[in-house]
């Protein structure tokens, strides 16, 4: 598939190989400075972060270090790894010039109906049992999982509509608008140029964005929500559509975490089961369906861009 209408973050006059260097690097450098701030902050002494993620759970802490490290390290530092390297301005990245209400419309669905076919591989991966030689890993994931539960279960239990607000803009936005800033439009389309092959590209930014977050018995479902980010992308080449995606996803499940908090619904989504069969069945055939119907109007829309 020929590569249309389409910006490639590289450095000018670098390899591939160099840009993605560059790019990790200021990943690094951003998330280190967000735990200095947040250090400085609540920390009376420069133990660095581990007493606030350990020791204190205390959810405004954990809640500004969540918000000050993924602002610097997924927004500042792409957008800083653009402006110097690349010469690329904002606008660049999002290059849709039909209406968006449509296609808006589909990709949320596409969303909304992928959630539900990913609780069938929520559960899979959260039963999953390791082989006896990989039982010091299993140990270590079954540890860490434990521990990021319980900072989840601190950031996502929500006492009023002001908390929610707080937990939606720390995060649904600023995760949906760095995460996918540097997954789908640096390391996807870098990767791409590494490799020429669009789906291994996705695939491999999926892999790192899954990889990040740390946790093994979440890791199969969120790689597949980062490749259908990744093909969202790809189809609409405006990285408007995977943010809005990455903030449905996100502001979706804490709303309705928020729902049952206040027993207003009697479904925890944190405990929802996959649906029968038939049900499965069904949304994985409105998921074909809808990203179907989302990567024609990508090319109508590309193919009319070109026009121009």
């Amino acid at each position: 598939m020929p590569q249309q209408n389409t910006v490639p973050p590289l450095a000018v006059n670098r390899s591939p190989w160099t840009s993605l260097a560059l790019v990790f690097f200021l990943v690094a450098l951003g998330a280190f400075v967000g735990q200095l701030v947040t250090s400085m902050l609540y920390l009376s002494s420069a133990r660095g972060v581990e007493e606030i993620m350990c020791t204190a759970l205390s959810k405004q802490p954990l809640l500004v270090l969540q918000a000050t490290t993924a602002t610097s390290a997924f927004i500042v530092a792409p957008l800083l790894y653009l402006r110097i390297f690349t010469k690329q301005g904002i606008r660049e990245l999002f290059r849709w010039r039909q209406p968006y209400t449509a296609p808006m419309l589909v990709t949320l669905g596409l969303v909304l109906a992928f959630m539900v076919v990913d609780t069938w591989f929520i559960q899979w991966n959260m039963a999953l049992t390791l082989p006896t030689w990989l039982r010091k890993f299993e140990v270590w994931a079954q540890e860490k999982e434990a521990a990021l539960q319980r900072i989840t279960v601190l950031l996502t239990t929500f006492r009023s509509l002001p908390e929610l607000g707080v937990g939606i803009l720390v995060i649904g936005v600023i995760p949906a608008v760095g995460e996918e800033l540097l997954f789908r439009d640096l390391v996807q389309n870098i990767f791409h140029q590494l490799t020429t092959n669009v789906h291994l590209a996705i695939g491999i930014s999926a892999f790192v964005f899954s990889a990040i977050h740390l946790q093994f018995y979440g890791f199969v479902p969120r790689f597949l929500l980062g490749m259908l980010f990744g093909y969202i992308y790809w189809w609409t080449k405006d990285l408007f559509f995977p943010i809005a995606a990455h903030l449905f996803n996100n502001t979706f499940t804490l709303l309705m975490l928020f729902l049952h908090q206040q027993d207003i619904i009697v479904q925890d989504i944190s405990t929802l089961q996959a649906p029968p069969g038939p049900v499965l069945i069904f949304f994985v055939t409105v998921v074909i369906a809808l990203a179907s119907l989302l990567q024609q109007q990508g090319k109508r829309a590309n193919a009319c861009n070109i026009m121009h």
